[in-house]
């Protein structure tokens, strides 16, 4: 049975004449081991008479066969049916795509694991130091490199690379699904092996991993919580053709995950749902309890944080608890966040339209519950209900109330600036050049502390996502420079303004020398984005150079 090109099995007189559904049996019981019945009855049909249709195809199997064959409640390949796993560049399983919804989203899930990726990630520092033997664990989700590490790792080792169980020297990568408990309890790890375990972020620990973590000494384990790609390495491996926007939303829709990334741009489009990473999230959702899996797809509607009280209106504050257990979100500042935000549209993709429509008033409904207008316009939005402007604007302040307002007169209150120089450099405790990365609105500051008087020089790119000009939910805020009683935001605006609060300015072209007074300063952004930049401080000094004040404090020189 050969792995790659045309899903066949060939015989001593050449290709056996078996229906799809069987291949697709012979094949999965290859890749996956012995199989309960009602397991592979669910993946390839998925209804009441899924175990009739699979008996059906048993008795098609057993003339081929034999009569001996696929008997009992737990399936395995008949003796002297092997798989060839050779790579002869051709698809993986080519001709069992449409088997069954289920059985596709697993056909996409084994192309995936054995894509042979073009660009090589970096070695997590931690593992440069793994000797043999040793048990590695690698958590992440899907699309996060865990087998091209495994690989990465046995290159470094000057081991050869396999997958499963073996004998004899080798990095041995295993993922989902993993061999049983007792076949771990009877491991033995000899010199020159290292075994490379794959581990969901989502859920708990597999019996065989707590099985292989009981046995060994906890000397020879390591266990990483694979990073995501930092913006700069994607950019230098990935993006580097594609101008500044478009790296940016390619990046925040991948996550920062190489796997996704590739998927990605290989569509040429970053709001395309790959159907292999479709697949990888829906195979992962599927442990989760319908009612559980139900109330995950609503939340992640809302493209941003929620609080507690949220999900209490909607009937889901009983599902928080396992959620949160078992990876899918975590809890800081008071609110719950998706912690893979990338996964968000997945997650929501099966939803039907009218479904969709129902969910969003829901949620603008309870939105309005708890007091946050911004939400629930954004909801209202989305359900295709016209949004009331003179009730929105009532609700809003500072620059939400500006970004909103079209009849906002920009032009008579322009931001108050000064003829200075620049003098002798300020050290300053941040950076000279940074990013701030918001993958799903969570908040990113850098802090900046000025002893003293400062012509701060910011020079940079902003790309963020302001729904509606507003934002996704009260709580978040666009790229901003936070002062001690006023603050300074960037925003899609043609010119700029001052008023009591604070100053906006156009986020494009941002290039600004900026009077400040001494303080502390916070320049964040709280919206999902990504900003880079460079900023530097000079003491004022006399001079002809236009300087904006935009706190309105002028220092006299």
């Amino acid at each position: 049975m050969p792995l790659y090109g045309p899903a066949r099995v060939e015989g001593p007189l050449g290709p056996l004449p078996l229906r799809r559904k069987a291949l697709g049996i012979l094949y999965y019981l290859a890749l996956e081991g012995p199989t309960r019945r009602e397991k592979l009855a669910d993946l390839l049909w998925g209804h009441g008479a899924a175990l009739q249709n699979l008996r059906v195809e048993l008795t098609h199997l057993r003339r081929v066969f034999g009569k001996g064959t696929f008997q009992g409640r737990i399936l395995e390949l008949p003796p002297g049916v092997e798989l060839d796993p050779t790579p002869e560049g051709e698809e993986v399983l080519e001709g069992l795509e449409d088997l069954s919804p289920a059985f596709t989203d697993w056909v996409h899930v084994q192309r995936a694991r054995r894509e042979v990726p073009k660009e090589a990630l970096p070695l997590l520092e931690g593992l440069k130091e793994v000797r043999p033997p040793a048990l590695v664990v690698l958590i992440g989700p899907p699309g996060s490199g865990q087998e091209e590490l495994a690989r990465l790792l046995a290159g470094r080792l000057g081991l050869p690379p396999r997958e499963g169980l073996g004998q004899g020297p080798g990095v041995f990568y295993l993922s989902d699904p993993l061999p049983t408990k007792e076949e771990a309890l009877k491991l033995r790890l000899n010199p020159g092996q290292v075994l490379v375990v794959a581990r969901s972020l989502f859920g708990e620990d597999p019996a065989f991993l707590l099985a292989l973590r009981a046995r060994f000494p906890a000397e020879i384990i390591r266990v990483f919580h694979v990073p995501r790609l930092e913006f700069s390495e994607a950019r230098q491996r990935f993006l580097r053709h594609l101008s500044f926007e478009e790296a940016a939303r390619f990046y925040l829709e991948s996550g920062g995950r190489p796997g996704v990334l590739r998927e990605l741009l290989a569509m040429g489009n970053p709001q395309a749902l790959p159907q292999r990473v479709r697949a990888m999230v829906a195979l992962e959702a599927r442990h989760l309890s319908q009612s559980t899996r139900k109330a995950l797809e609503m939340l992640a509607l809302h493209p941003g944080a929620f609080p507690a009280p949220l999900a209490e209106a909607l009937g889901f504050g009983a599902y928080l608890g396992e959620l949160e257990h078992k990876g899918w979100l975590s809890f800081f500042e008071g609110r719950y966040w998706l912690t893979e935000p990338q996964f968000r549209r997945y997650l929501c993709s099966a939803i039907p339209q009218g479904e969709r429509v129902r969910f969003h008033l829901q949620l603008a409904e309870a939105f309005r519950q708890i007091g946050d207008p911004v939400a629930q316009a954004l909801h209202l939005s989305r359900a295709g209900e016209p949004l009331e402007s003179k009730a929105l604007l009532r609700g809003l302040k500072e620059w939400r109330r500006v970004s909103a307002d079209p009849q906002f007169p920009w032009s008579d209150f322009p931001p108050p600036n000064v003829l200075l120089g620049l003098g002798p450099s300020l050290p300053l405790e941040a950076p000279e050049v940074f990013s701030l990365v918001s993958l799903g609105g969570e908040p990113v500051e850098v802090p900046l502390v000025l002893s003293e008087p400062a012509v701060v020089k910011l020079e940079g790119r902003v790309y963020q996502e302001l729904l509606l000009g507003l934002g996704p939910d009260s709580a978040s805020f666009p790229l901003r420079l936070l002062g001690e009683e006023r603050s300074l935001y960037f925003l899609p605006t043609p010119s700029g303004t001052s008023l009591f609060w604070g100053t906006v300015l156009p986020e494009n072209p941002l290039a600004y020398l900026l009077l400040l007074p001494p303080g502390v300063y916070r320049l964040g952004l709280g919206v999902r984005g990504l900003a880079e930049f460079r900023l530097r401080a000079y003491r004022p000094a006399p001079g002809t150079l236009r300087v904006l004040a935009p706190l309105g404090q002028v220092v006299e020189v």
